[in-house]
């Protein structure tokens, strides 16, 4: 926020030099006026006004005068130098009790500032400076150590503490201010520069001293073990909050600095000078009358006044004087603009909502407004061109002078790479000196990601006012003064062409993906002809282009930048009740039939076949896929954003996940069986149980930890698909079908070769079509029939929605069928298992009944024929205990 008043002040730190000497410094220094503005004030080159220190022991020594503190070489004369064990531990500066500088509270609106210069002789040493405690008391505190600092303001009252961090200087002169008001908190700045900020103060707990005492050193405590060890200069405190350019005056007149950052931003310093006065108001009013009023504005202006602050930035005219800037000095006030313009911006990081797209807008066109002026002061050179240029994290930026009857044949900027504007060279007006300015803007396009169709002036847009437009390639521009002379017909030369490319983030690159929905691409620019800047595109069309690049023509010159709105396929109503008609059918038949299938899994849990391993892994994943679909059903009664749909959303992705887990586990102990036999059962038991269950739940609350509130909140109970959450299940999903594909490959070419291996033996055809049903019985556990979903984005989607719907609501149906009703294990089991339930009812004991046994375990045995899969039977850990025989 307060660099933002850095770039409110550039318009008259070019204006300045029509009332300031050659070199743009007054006689009187301004940043000595903000010094004069002071309430206290210790220079420190004396040990005139301390009251007293305290020495190693913790003993006070009485009037400091005659005490053995060295005074040496300070920033403007001498400084005082604690000598840590050696010397005095802290300097006392007297009792504050009840004021503004041990009682924040008691500040007022106007805040404090605190200012000293340091050097730290030694890393170990510790240094404090404080006054009043925390909580107990009101007060502030800077202190250091080996592992770091910090600033803190607190008030007893409200429990409240603003805290930043900050780095001890070294072995050499640092200045340190930092100023706090109840409504912007605290902020520090580091060699006139800002640095760190803590607007908020949340509530903290943390007690402390309960002094009043104003003291530099180790605190109002002895017992810290190791004193500091450095310099002090400059002791200052102002009981107001100074504005960030009287903060960087005050820097620059200690350090012996020219004053080349005038006041602009509010009304003079009570104690300024008749001479500065008049030279500060020339330069307000240069800029702009409305800036003679903000100093009443500027300490109090907070994050909700950014908006009303960007309006008087918008409504500056810049008017520079007649007065010609040489090269040099250009390209430096230049570098020095952006970089106070990309301070503005990184400040701005955390901010996404729409309230901050008008304010990215209008420092967009002040930042063009002021590298326009900045082109026509440049120094002509009558015979060639005059140009600047360089690079900022802001944006690549040209600023030339082109003179009288030079004949231009055409310009591009910028000279190189695939984004570039086109002027043709009949275009220009070579009766007149020209200046031209280009601006390749780095970043700007990531602050326009939801753009209202109806705050635009793109008509076909408007038709889709529902989907929002989003920002989808670099922002370009390029000012010719006077401007061009181009066709008012797009269809006729002579017109400006542009070519950009398109640059898309990973939710936007998943959008064009998406086939089924319709990418609408526009030539746009930012139409500054009412006060805020409003997207629009007449006067342009786009001519030519995929969804990589777009080529474009236009009668005018801006702004430019490549505008995306995605138009998703919308379902019919008879689709939608279709599918959801689907859904509920097949998830009901599911978990009617997943039920079934555990309850048989348990009475059948006393036959031996029943109990190994594979029958353990089938109940575990019935299971998951039973309370998953349950909480499915259930989940659409609720409404989303209220707390049982999110609720219900975390459950649902942790049962999901849990099933895809354990069709992993399905693939892996398949795997283990047919395609590489390793290891017994009982050894890879604990490691299925953690991958089953265990996995999932990590996912889950690292997914709720970083993103809860991406649960539930838009559409339907499950997760966003807007900021990308919905990849906490996607991506496991992908994984486990992908392994799944690559076992199920594995496992049919072994089953293939063997068929063939029959058929060339016993010509049976029958066991030809062994692999297909062997495929058919393994798709329900292996969950590749998830593979609907993903097919769900192409040009058949609605096809592939269809079979989503119906292969995965009937999921629990096809293990059912496969593996538990057709299973010859499972009916060898169950018709055991009545013999024993009939025997028993009958009340015959004395009859041994025969041990149970397989027929597919045991061959032949018990009266079953032999077949002739049994040529397979070359490992008894491999295809004998394979779940096929349903085949």
């Amino acid at each position: 926020m307060d660099v933002l008043y850095k770039v409110l002040n550039f318009a008259a730190l070019v204006s300045v030099l029509k009332v300031c000497g050659d070199d743009g410094v007054p006689s009187v220094h301004p940043g000595l006026n903000v010094l004069a503005t002071a309430s206290h004030y210790w220079p420190l080159d004396a040990v005139d006004g301390i009251h007293s220190l305290w020495d190693q022991i913790g003993n006070r020594t009485g009037h400091i005068n005659g005490s053995n503190i060295n005074i040496v070489e300070g920033v403007r004369n001498k400084g005082i130098y604690l000598s840590g064990d050696n010397g005095a531990t802290f300097l006392h500066f007297g009792n504050y009790r009840n004021s503004c500088i041990s009682d924040p509270t008691l500040c007022g609106p106007e805040g404090i500032t605190f200012s000293f210069f340091w050097k730290n002789q030694e890393t170990e040493s510790r240094f404090a400076m404080t006054s009043g405690g925390k909580i107990i008391s009101n007060g502030f505190s800077v202190f250091t150590n080996p592992f770091g600092g910090y600033v803190e303001f607190y008030t007893r009252g409200n429990s409240r503490r603003w805290r930043v961090h900050i780095k001890p200087p070294g072995p050499f002169w640092t200045h340190i201010l930092f100023t706090w008001t109840e409504a912007g908190g605290l902020k520090v700045y580091i060699n006139g520069t800002f640095s760190v900020s803590d607007e908020k103060g949340p509530v903290s707990q943390n007690y402390g001293d309960t002094q009043t005492d104003l003291v530099i050193g180790t605190g109002n405590s002895h017992n810290y073990g190791h004193y500091v060890t450095g310099a002090f200069d400059e002791f200052v405190i102002w009981e107001r909050a100074l504005s960030p350019t009287e903060i960087c005056l005050y820097y620059k007149a200690a350090t012996g600095q020219k004053a080349d950052y005038p006041v602009t931003t509010e009304s003079p310093p009570s104690h300024a000078s008749s001479t500065d006065s008049v030279v500060l108001q020339a330069a307000a009013t240069s800029a702009h009358p409305k800036l003679l009023n903000l100093s009443e504005k500027v300490p109090d202006l907070q994050e909700a006044e950014v908006l009303p602050a960007l309006d008087v930035l918008l409504s500056l005219p810049f008017t520079l004087s007649n007065k010609t800037v040489p090269q040099d000095t250009a390209h430096n006030l230049t570098q020095s603009f952006l970089k106070d313009v990309d301070e503005v911006m990184s400040s701005s990081s955390r901010r996404e909502n729409e309230e901050w797209t008008p304010m990215v807008s209008g420092l967009i066109d002040t930042v063009d407004k002021v590298m326009v002026h900045m082109a026509s002061s440049l120094e002509l050179n009558p015979k060639s061109i005059v140009s600047i240029g360089g690079k900022s994290h802001v944006a690549d930026y040209t600023l030339m002078k082109i003179p009288q009857n030079y004949n231009l044949p055409s310009y591009r900027f910028p000279p190189e790479g695939k984004s570039y504007i086109s002027v043709p060279g009949e275009a220009f007006n070579v009766q007149s000196q020209t200046t031209i300015v280009g601006l390749f803007y780095h970043n700007m396009h990531n602050y326009y990601k939801q753009i209202s169709p109806l705050r635009t002036r793109i008509n076909e847009a408007v038709e889709f006012k529902d989907h929002a437009i989003q920002v989808a390639s670099y922002l370009i521009s390029l000012k010719v003064d006077p401007s061009p002379a181009l066709s008012l017909n797009l269809s006729k030369e002579p017109l400006i062409h542009i070519t950009l490319t398109h640059q898309l983030s990973t939710v936007q690159q998943l959008q064009v993906l998406n086939q089924s929905s319709t990418v609408l691409l526009y030539c746009a620019f930012l139409d500054y002809s009412s006060k805020e800047g409003v997207w629009s595109n007449e006067g342009c069309i786009r001519t030519r282009g995929n969804l990589s690049y777009s080529e474009c023509v236009c009668n005018h010159l801006t702004n430019f930048a490549i505008l995306m709105q995605v138009i998703p396929m919308e379902l019919s109503k008879n689709h939608q009740v279709a599918l959801s008609t689907i859904t509920y059918v097949g998830c009901s038949i599911s978990i009617f039939c997943l039920a079934i299938t555990l309850v048989t899994f348990a009475v059948l849990s006393s036959v031996s076949t029943i109990r190994n391993q594979r029958y353990h892994i089938h109940a575990n994943l019935s299971f998951a896929i039973l309370v998953a679909q349950i909480l499915l059903l259930i989940s659409f009664r609720f409404e989303p954003g209220t707390m049982p749909c999110k609720v219900m959303a975390v459950l649902l992705h942790f049962f999901f996940l849990c099933a895809f887990a354990w069709m992993l586990v399905e693939g892996l102990h398949l795997y283990s069986m047919v395609v590489k036999v390793f290891g017994s059962e009982d050894s890879k038991h604990f490691y299925y149980y953690g991958l089953g269950w265990g996995s999932p739940l990590v996912i889950c609350v690292v997914s709720i930890t970083s993103s809860l509130g991406s649960y539930g909140e838009v559409g339907n109970c499950w997760l966003s698909l807007e900021d990308g959450a919905v990849w906490a299940f996607v991506a496991p999903a992908l994984f486990v079908i992908m392994v799944n594909i690559c076992i199920l490959i594995a496992v049919t070419r072994i089953i293939s070769r063997i068929s063939a291996e029959n058929y060339k033996v016993h010509r049976d055809a029958n066991s030809l079509k062994l692999t297909s049903k062997a495929v058919a019985v393994l798709l329900p556990i292996l969950g590749i029939s998830w593979i609907f979903g993903v097919l769900a984005v192409n040009d058949h989607s609605l096809l592939f929605q269809y079979m989503f719907a119906a292969f995965n609501s009937l999921q629990g149906f096809f293990i059912f069928l496969f593996h538990c009703l057709l299973n010859s294990e499972v009916r060898a089991a169950f018709k055991h298992k009545t013999k024993v339930w009939t025997l028993t009812s009958s009340s015959i004991r004395n009859i041994n009944v025969k041990p149970f046994n397989s027929d597919i375990m045991n061959g032949n045995r018990g009266g079953v024929s032999p077949t002739k899969m049994n040529t397979w039977d070359k490992s008894t850990n491999s295809a004998n205990r394979i779940d096929l025989s349903a085949v």
